[in-house]
């Protein structure tokens, strides 16, 4: 059964506005790569060392992700990995509001200091939720706005 038309439409802005995201974020937090290693050593998991690396790799999966929501460029490989980057990030906020921990985000390319850890942790919930529509949106068989037919052009001998 296929989904009706409004239903498409906002799972295709949903799409498209994830995708904007984070590209956009992605591309803020290259000019501070710094700022986001920072952040992920005052989460005080793992050792220094490892966070300019792990800033690296999520920056990228970052862009990654966001070019191909945008381009519905493998459309299951970016829902999860918007969904694991999303619920890592979540982590990182539920970790450090459990243990009193300071941190400063840089999360829209500009440092600022978390005070309501309940409301950002609500915003990636919710963040989270939405990825998860996607997600699931991703495993259907009719999922996107327009159905492209495949035409077969090979000669049957």
């Amino acid at each position: 059964m296929r989904k009706p038309f409004i239903l498409r439409l906002l799972l295709f802005l949903l799409r498209i506005g994830f995708g904007l995201f984070f590209l956009t974020v992605g591309l803020l937090k290259i000019t501070q790569l710094s700022e986001t290693a920072d952040f992920i050593t005052r989460s005080r998991l793992l050792p220094q060392t490892f966070s300019l690396p792990l800033a690296c790799i999520g920056v990228g999966m970052e862009l990654v992700v966001g070019v191909c929501l945008l381009f519905r460029l493998a459309y299951r490989g970016a829902t999860l990995w918007g969904s694991v980057m999303t619920a890592t990030f979540l982590f990182l906020y539920v970790q450090g509001w459990i243990r009193g921990l300071d941190l400063t985000c840089n999360c829209l390319g500009s440092p600022h200091s978390i005070v309501n850890y309940p409301t950002d942790t609500g915003l990636r919930v919710l963040l989270l939720g939405a990825m998860g529509i996607l997600l699931w949106d991703s495993r259907q068989p009719d999922s996107g706005l327009w159905k492209f037919r495949k035409f077969d052009f090979s000669e049957e001998v």
